[in-house]
């Protein structure tokens, strides 16, 4: 595989991790609440059905999504060494540094962190945010560097 998709997979993959559990255990204990709220409703009375049918299929769905976006980042991720996680890790440290100076909503990071990992390709969001910050663009080449080692 070419280094700079593994390079730009090991990245989102990493940067999806990341997002991805926080954003599940607050859905996770958002939608119990909201289930047990539901049922204590429903049972006083039946006309609350109305209003639970569209708050259970809400919970569904964002459940099928987070079940789409963990498979997804798990299949296609690459399997870097132990000094390549480093360096990814360290370099998606910087990235999320970055995007909370940008107030970046953590769902549209995990959305677009998706994206890359399953169509990497030259204006993606990681390759754009090393294009647009000087700082990154060092690191970048250096872990595309490492990862063209590893593949040789």
């Amino acid at each position: 595989m070419n280094p700079s998709i593994s390079v730009v997979r090991a990245i989102a993959a990493e940067l999806g991790y990341r997002v991805f559990k926080p954003l599940v255990i607050v859905a996770a204990v958002v939608s119990i609440i909201l289930i047990a709220v539901m049922v204590w409703l429903i049972t006083i009375s039946a006309w609350w059905l109305l209003l639970a049918l569209p708050v259970f299929i809400t919970i569904i769905v964002a459940t099928l999504l987070f079940v789409f976006a963990g498979i997804t980042l798990r299949l296609v991720s690459p399997r870097p060494s132990i000094d390549q996680k480093k360096k990814v890790s360290a370099f998606v440290d910087k990235v999320q540094h970055l995007s909370e100076v940008t107030q970046t909503p953590k769902v549209i990071l995990l959305f677009r962190a998706v994206q890359d990992v399953m169509v990497p390709n030259g204006n993606g969001f990681i390759k754009t945010i090393v294009a647009d910050t000087t700082s990154l663009g060092s690191d970048f080449k250096e872990l595309q560097m490492s990862f063209s080692r590893r593949s040789l």
